[in-house]
Order: C-alpha cells, then sequence, then structure tokens
C-alpha cells in the first residue's frame, strides 16, 4: 500500500516540475520574441535550460513577480513533494543521510 503512494506522490512532483518548466520556457520565449523577434526565439529555444532559470528573473526586473512564483515555487514545491514520496512509511526508501 505505502509503495502506491510513493509513485503517486512522485506522479504529481514531476507534472509540477514540468508544469512549472514550461511556464518559464514560455516566458522566456515570449520575452525573447518581445526583445529580439525570431532570432530571440531560436536562441531562447537552443539555450532553454537558461531560458526557464532566467525567464522570472527578467520578468522581476520588469515588475512582474508571479512567474518568478510559478516557476521558482513549482520547482520547489516539486522537490518536496519528491523529498515527501521518500519518507512515506513502508516505501522501502532509505534516507541518504
Amino acid at each position: 500500500m505505502g509503495g502506491d503512494r510513493v509513485v503517486t506522490i512522485r506522479y504529481v512532483a514531476l507534472a509540477g516540475l514540468v508544469a512549472a518548466g514550461f511556464t518559464g520556457l514560455d516566458l522566456g520565449i515570449r520575452l525573447a520574441a518581445d526583445a529580439a523577434g525570431v532570432w530571440g526565439v531560436l536562441a531562447a529555444s537552443i539555450l532553454f535550460p537558461a531560458t526557464i532559470a532566467a525567464a522570472p528573473l527578467i520578468g522581476l526586473a520588469l515588475g512582474e513577480w508571479i512567474p518568478a512564483v510559478v516557476v521558482y515555487g513549482g520547482g520547489f514545491a516539486a522537490g518536496v513533494l519528491f523529498a515527501r514520496g521518500n519518507g512515506v512509511a513502508g516505501s522501502g526508501a532509505t534516507p541518504t543521510s
């Protein structure tokens, strides 16, 4: 029974992480399109890990804090859920420390 909960918690964490990542990528590509047009979209698409990480910071610099909360908060929440999935009783997972 505990093993099923671990898988479910991990899937929810993964879904949250994917949603936060795609939100960051969408925000970054929109910002790049506004700044540099087609070439900005191409660069943001090729450098997508940096786009996901930096776009909320640029949004903060422009005065929009909601994208930062969604991207960074979603990543943090997914990490907490994944760690919680490792700590579920009967999961068979061993702590790392």
